[in-house]
């Protein structure tokens, strides 16, 4: 083979190849491209979807916590209906125990008055008995002495009338009189004393 031929047979091997490759490039290109395209779309519908899930769960999330906050109103409510009942309860029976109480302190004050009273006025009536008691010992016990020194005078008397009847010579009236008298006066000793004698009266 001449070197023309064998250059003619080369030139058409790589214009072949080039044409071969060219070929393959711009499928590869084309498959690329359609791949990209599909993955667009793809990623678009993705994108789409994924979309409206999430605006799906941010509904459904805004729901259950609209929900949540809801039943948490209403059982704050119930609770805070509940715990004031018994607040209610609580105070009423409070307020009861309280009035009983004070019902029971004020009827054992009234007792423990009434007692002491009763305690004050028994002792005021032994006390006013015993008082009388003792005026009335006081007085018979002065009348006892009253009448006492009344009969020793009276005694005193009759013995110093005997005594100056049984003398030699009799005083003058007058004289007997003021004598008597000053007898009459020495006589009169202080309460509860013992009156001593003159020896010119013995």
């Amino acid at each position: 083979m001449s070197l023309s031929e064998d250059t003619l047979r080369i030139t058409k091997e790589m214009r072949d190849a080039y044409d071969s490759r060219v070929a393959a490039v711009g499928a590869m290109r084309e498959a690329a491209t359609q791949q990209l395209a599909e993955l667009h779309v793809e990623h678009r519908e993705m994108a789409a979807a994924q979309r409206a899930e999430l605006q799906q769960f941010a509904e459904t999330l805004r729901q259950t916590v609209a929900t949540l906050i809801h039943d948490l109103d209403v059982e704050r409510a119930t609770l805070n209906a509940e715990q004031q009942r018994r607040l209610d309860a609580f105070t009423h029976a409070m307020r009861q125990d309280m009035a009983t109480f004070l019902d029971e302190r004020a009827t054992e004050r009234r007792a423990a008055n009434a007692s002491q009273r009763q305690s004050l006025d028994s002792f005021m009536s032994a006390l006013r008995k015993r008082t009388s008691s003792f005026l009335a010992d006081v007085h018979a016990a002065r009348m006892a002495v009253h009448a006492d020194q009344s009969s020793a005078q009276q005694a005193w008397q009759q013995f110093t009338t005997e005594m100056q009847s049984r003398r030699v010579g009799h005083p003058r009236p007058a004289a007997l009189t003021e004598q008597r008298g000053n007898q009459t006066t020495k006589l009169r000793t202080p309460r509860g004393g013992k009156r001593q004698p003159k020896p010119s009266e013995e």
